[in-house]
């Protein structure tokens, strides 16, 4: 039983984690111009940068990075 219970709770996690890495956006190269959506942060809000824009790392400690031109 406790088998049992093993296999299926670990199914269960896998099926989450699968489902969340679908909508995991990959990390964009600092000082490159975006091709794609990309996440330029790595902080607990991402900052988006769309298609076009560069990622911009902040050098003030207050502020995070941006996406600009």
């Amino acid at each position: 039983m406790l088998k049992t219970c093993s296999v299926v709770l670990l199914a269960i996690a896998m099926s989450i984690g699968a489902a969340q890495a679908r909508h995991v956006i990959p990390a964009c190269a600092v000082g490159q111009p975006t091709a794609w959506k990309c996440n330029c942060g790595s902080a607990a809000a991402p900052v988006l940068c769309r298609r076009g824009q560069w990622c911009h790392p902040s050098h003030v400690m207050a502020e995070g990075p941006f996406c600009g031109a």
